[in-house]
């Protein structure tokens, strides 16, 4: 699926909200981007994999989401392009087998990519560099598939989309 018909796509399944709306940041922004509503269009989710899919270097070992948002676009990833799946927890569980890893635990062997949602302030992807790090594997990049902000991350960092081109689709729309 081409950019515009992606963009096009996002506003016909109410991903994009008028209306203020509090970030995990704190920050209450007037304008949002629910991506994970996407997730549930497997038209939209293919497309967003496929463009991510053409940034993955064959030497990615394995492949990780930052925060709710990340998880599930991650466990596609992984089953497309035969990577291992990593889901990295908030914090070590207090039960079972304790561990901060389910799924595969990488080790110092791996290339880590990292995918998110949204990246405004780059918080939730800095707690996931933090606990893979402790693996010793190489974080290689992280991709999102929406910039928000202008967080800036120790690693390489992609996007799919930027904000503002939703928000110029927007503005094009009224004019017509």
């Amino acid at each position: 699926m081409k950019k515009k018909a992606l963009i096009k796509r996002l506003h016909e399944i109410g991903v994009i909200m008028n209306k203020p709306v509090l970030l995990r940041s704190g920050i209450t922004a007037d304008f949002y981007c629910d991506i994970k509503k996407a997730y549930g269009y497997s038209d939209v989710l293919n497309a967003f994999v496929d463009e991510i899919g053409k940034k993955i270097d064959d030497s990615i070992t394995a492949i990780t989401g930052s925060g709710y948002g990340g998880l599930p676009l991650a466990a596609v990833l992984s089953l497309r392009f035969n990577k291992h799946f990593v889901a990295v927890r908030d914090n070590i569980k207090k039960h079972g087998r304790k561990e901060r890893f389910d799924g595969y635990t990488p080790t110092p062997r791996d290339r880590v990519l990292i995918v998110d949602d949204v990246l405004t302030t780059g918080s939730s992807v800095c707690e996931t560099i933090a606990a893979l790090k402790k693996t010793g594997a190489t974080i290689a990049e992280v991709i999102v598939l929406v910039k928000r902000g202008e967080a800036e991350l120790p690693v390489p960092t992609s996007y799919i989309l930027h904000i503002d081109e939703l928000r110029e689709h927007k503005a094009s729309r009224k004019k017509q």
